[in-house]
């Protein structure tokens, strides 16, 4: 079985950030990871969604790179993670805390990545009127600071994000972003890129690996194909390039095999001040009651108020209002569901559960590989 591990924010993704200032001369006093990276050289970070560790070290390349084994984030899940990878920043100072987050200045429990409320569907994009994430939260990015220096960067990501209110977050600053719309198209277009020495930053999204790990696990033979054919071709496509390439994620996988519903506790949810919240392996919870004695009864570790910096790491005070009061941390192959709609007999698109999912503490989460070529 998966032990929990707390993050560690001194060996973590975040660190990533200060590696790649120091590679273009710009200064910063953050912890660093001690990679072995060129200053002055060209840099490109791919960022595969949902490569772990326990992915990785299965691959038939995990002998070919130099490699080391860090932390993700809590939550570890993609928008978490996606703004401390840019922005060197822990969860606790930029407060997005999972994939259903409390944003205060929406009044609502919202979904970052798809910019629409937690109850809505996939992709709905209701925040639109509000504004823009990136108006709403500030967050300066490692684009934001090498555009300051006059240095070209270039964004490669999906087509359907490219315009995305979080897109417009974390990609803050970059001189250009290029949507692609397979992942032919998308080496294609990296390929282009590493030819062109005038863009001297590269970070290139690739989501794949991850869709499929939901649909099919981790330790899924074509799972591992994926992998191996971006790790395959990113590899030859960087032989005698004059570039650091680093890849790495922001998180792994669980097998998830049975999911609870919150929303069945009637008296759980009458001493929240708010739904549940977070994602199926890190439920989150706010309550001005004491509520440990509740959420111990389920298959989870409980973490309180008092014990927030374990979990995000140093705490934006200007932000603590808006940061939950119990955090859960999934155990076993367990996950966690709260249905948003008013009619409960509605299905809340449950019909084909993910094989495995993320968010949690299990080392199978928040384990991943930091590669370099």
């Amino acid at each position: 079985m998966s032990k929990l591990v707390l993050p560690d924010y001194n060996n973590s993704i975040c660190n990533l950030f200060n590696e790649e200032l120091s590679v273009f001369g710009i200064e910063n006093t953050g912890k660093r990871l001690g990679l072995d990276l060129k200053e002055g050289k060209r840099t490109s970070l791919l960022f595969v969604d949902g490569l772990g560790w326990n992915l990785y070290s299965n691959t038939r390349y995990f002998s070919s790179f130099k490699k080391a084994k860090v932390s993700s984030v809590f939550p570890s899940s993609t928008d978490t993670a996606s703004i401390s990878l840019v922005s060197g920043l822990n969860p606790g100072m930029h407060g997005v805390i999972g994939y259903k987050a409390f944003l205060k200045l929406t009044g609502a429990i919202v979904k970052p990545l798809e910019n629409t409320y937690a109850s809505a569907p996939h992709s709905n994009n209701l925040l639109s009127h509000i504004g823009k994430l990136k108006d709403m939260l500030r967050i300066k990015t490692i684009f934001n600071a090498l555009s300051k220096k006059g240095i070209r960067s270039l964004v490669i990501t999906p087509s359907f994000i490219v315009n995305s209110s979080f897109s417009s977050l974390i990609f803050s600053g970059a001189t250009e972003i290029s949507g692609y719309e397979n992942i032919w198209d998308a080496l294609y277009i990296y390929r282009k890129a590493l030819e062109n020495e005038s863009i001297k930053f590269i970070h290139f999204y690739i989501p794949y690996v991850d869709t499929l790990e939901h649909m099919y696990g981790y330790d899924n033979t074509e799972v591992k194909e994926a992998a191996e054919y971006i790790l395959k071709r990113v590899s030859e496509l960087n032989a005698g390039k004059k570039t650091n390439t680093i890849i790495t994620a922001d998180h792994g996988h669980k097998k998830v095999n049975e999911i609870i519903d919150f929303s069945r506790d009637k008296k759980l949810i009458k001493k929240l001040e708010l739904p549940p919240y977070g994602d199926t392996r890190s439920p989150l919870f706010r309550s001005r009651y004491e509520i440990t004695k509740d959420l111990e009864k389920y298959p989870m570790k409980v973490f309180n108020r008092n014990e927030r910096e374990l979990l995000l790491g140093r705490i934006n005070k200007d932000i603590e209002d808006t940061l939950p009061d119990y955090f859960g941390a999934a155990e076993g192959d367990f996950g966690f569901t709260f249905n948003y709609r008013l009619n409960k007999k509605e299905v809340e698109h449950r019909n084909e559960e993910p094989v495995s999912n993320h968010g949690g503490l299990s080392t199978d989460e928040m384990e991943v590989p930091i590669i370099t070529i």
